[in-house]
């Protein structure tokens, strides 16, 4: 008896995500907003370097990253309407479904056509994962219309659609399973650990030099209201820092083995952060210079 099948996803009635390619609008606006405020407000800073740099990068994201997703959705879309595809039907069989955290692709088998998709990746056609909530289960009957490697249509027996709260179920079960394999990493223990411990030194070291650390935010000489604002905030910082380290270690105690390489991870991270910071206040300080220079300099 043939199952009565029900499409579930179609590429002519679905739309691309098209927030990848639009995250390139970020540093265009940005570049467009200082080269307004450069030449209409009298802003010295940032230099033209900067604005132009982000305007360009902007441009460039929005081609390459557009043009790849128009260009892919057209032509998937062109060949269903035309009718230029195949038909498979069978059964889902090898289902290897992909982490809820990504990684790996999303893979299923129907007869001897392989199909390989991912919640992660901005393609054409249907990508959408099971551990995300997508249909495909292994055993399930399917009809497939694609093209290539695309699917163009899902369809499924309408008596194996799941429903809403199926998916939410199969979603944080997803979810859980995603935080059980992250507790039991042991790299990826050490790697919070180590994270949150360079954060409790980078907040100390904003307690203890607040002075020079309010330099990455405001220009002395500073009001006494702004000075205790600042104090207030660092603190806090590091009181923040403080309690989610105790959580961690709590939630995932360091075995014997796991400390020199976790104190190793810890040094290398604060090397990083504290190179950050000279460079930033090295630059500060630069720039202070060059200003009170240009103020010294009779026209």
């Amino acid at each position: 008896m043939t199952p009565d099948y029900v499409t579930v996803y179609q590429i002519s009635k679905e739309s691309t995500d098209w927030s990848f390619a639009l995250a390139g609008a970020i540093p265009l606006l940005v570049g467009i907003v200082i080269i307004f405020g450069k030449r209409r407000l009298g802003w010295k800073r940032p230099g033209w370097f900067t604005p132009i740099f982000a305007c360009c990068f902007g441009l460039l994201w929005f081609w390459i990253a557009g043009m790849s997703v128009m260009g892919g959705e057209s032509q998937a879309l062109n060949s269903f309407q035309k009718g230029n595809y195949e038909i498979v039907e069978g059964n889902v069989t090898d289902f290897n479904p992909m982490p809820y955290e990504g990684h790996q692709d999303e893979c299923f088998s129907v007869q001897d056509k392989r199909f390989c998709y991912s919640d992660y990746v901005i393609a054409p056609g249907f990508r959408h994962t099971a551990s995300h909530g997508g249909p495909i289960r292994a055993g399930l009957p399917v009809r497939i219309a694609y093209s290539g490697d695309v699917i163009l249509r899902l369809e499924i027996p309408r008596d194996r659609v799941l429903n809403p709260s199926e998916v939410v179920a199969t979603t944080n079960s997803a979810k859980q399973s995603m935080q059980t394999r992250a507790n039991s990493d042991p790299v990826i223990r050490r790697m919070t650990i180590a994270f949150t411990f360079t954060a409790i030194c980078w907040t100390l070291w904003w307690n203890v030099q607040w002075k020079r650390v309010m330099r990455f935010w405001v220009r002395p000489p500073n009001r006494p209201w702004v000075q205790y604002a600042f104090r207030a905030f660092f603190a806090l910082n590091l009181l923040g820092a403080v309690c989610q380290f105790a959580i961690e270690l709590r939630a995932h105690p360091l075995a014997r083995q796991e400390i020199v390489p976790t104190i190793g991870i810890t040094a290398i991270m604060c090397v990083v952060v504290a190179g950050m910071s000279a460079i930033a206040l090295w630059m500060a300080q630069r720039r202070d210079q060059r200003e009170v220079g240009n103020v010294g300099t009779p026209d």
